[in-house]
Parts: structure tokens; C-alpha cells; sequence
């Protein structure tokens, strides 16, 4: 049984602080230009360098995961004026396990105001009332300090270590599994 394609409100999901929206042809020089902070690719699957033929490839599996089923990417921008702040989107969400994972980036001017948090609790909430998900997982590197606190900030779950659990950039590094559940139940 393959999962129904997602269909998510054109209008966007909103809590008045941030907004999130699917990718448009024109944030792609935004999102260009905020992923090659260093940081970004250090801590994610995000490719490094990254250009136009990157966002590009972005925008064709983003469209391609919500007509699976299996995949939301979203960008976040300011509720009042459209200003990419960055992107948090589902990934593997399964229809017949109830799961999927969790991921987020900021730009670097938007770091530290609850960009993260704010558009990480929106995205989860559809995901539970919409999707049909009963856990959420985040996996994060120990060392990343600033997403650790966003996870517990969002009411995620610390549950353990997951060794040698992923590679970025050929390298295996260690994760933290987060989850969150519907209502926050433990």
C-alpha cells in the first residue's frame, strides 16, 4: 500500500512569528546562499559545496516526496515579509509505521530566536493532526549543542546514543535519537 501524496495548504502554516511554505523557483538563490554556511553542511547531509544544480536537485525531490507520500520539505520565512529564515521538513514518513524523522537548518541571522523551535513545533503538529505520524525522530551529532536544545525546546525526548549511526561526508559520526509523540505523551 502506497502512502496518499501530501496535500499541504497553499497557504502555508503559520504562527504569526514564522510562516512555512513550500519551496519556490525563487527562494533558490536564498537557500543558495544560507547552506553554504559552514555549519550547515558540518552538521547535515546538506551537499558542500552547493549551488544552483544542488537547489535545483532540492526542489525536484522535495515536489517528488510529496507526490509519494513520503517527504515534506518546507522553507521558513518571516510570517510578515516572506524572508527565507530557513528550512525544516519530514523525511521516510511512513504510512504503515506511523514514523518518520525530523530535520531543520537556519540561516545564520536567524539563529537564536526561536526560529527553529517555533517551525519545528508547527511542522510536527500537521504531521500528527494530517499525516497520520505517531512518532517523530530527530538524530543529532552530541557536539551540536544549539540543535540539541532546539529538540528539548520543541519537547522532543532525549532516548540514547546511536553509535556510528550515519555517515556525512564519509565520515560515520555518532547521533542522539530524539522523539516526540502526539501530545507529547511519554
Amino acid at each position: 500500500m502506497s502512502p496518499p501524496s501530501i496535500e499541504f495548504p497553499v497557504e502555508g502554516l503559520s504562527d504569526g512569528v514564522v510562516t512555512l511554505r513550500l519551496l519556490a523557483q525563487g527562494d533558490l538563490p536564498d537557500v543558495i546562499e544560507a547552506v553554504r554556511d559552514p555549519l550547515i553542511p558540518r552538521y547535515t547531509t546538506i551537499p558542500d559545496p552547493y549551488g544552483e544544480r544542488e537547489a535545483r536537485q532540492w526542489q525536484r525531490s522535495s515536489a517528488h516526496g510529496l507526490t509519494a507520500g513520503t517527504d515534506l520539505a518546507t522553507v521558513i520565512v518571516e510570517a510578515g515579509d516572506d524572508t527565507l529564515l530557513g528550512a525544516v521538513g519530514l523525511h521516510g514518513i511512513g504510512a504503515e509505521s506511523g514514523r518518520c524523522s525530523a530535520g531543520y537548518w537556519l540561516a545564520v541571522d536567524a539563529r537564536g530566536h526561536g526560529v527553529a523551535t517555533r517551525a519545528l513545533g508547527l511542522l510536527c503538529g500537521y504531521a500528527f493532526a494530517e499525516l497520520g505520524v505517531a512518532r517523530i525522530e530527530l538524530w543529532i551529532e552530541p557536539e551540536n549543542a544549539a540543535s540539541l536544545a532546539v529538540a528539548e525546546r520543541a519537547g522532543f525526548e532525549r532516548e540514547g546514543l546511536l553509535r556510528s549511526f550515519m555517515a556525512i561526508r564519509d565520515v560515520r559520526r555518532d547521533m542522539l535519537m530524539y522523539s516526540l509523540l502526539p501530545n507529547g505523551r511519554r
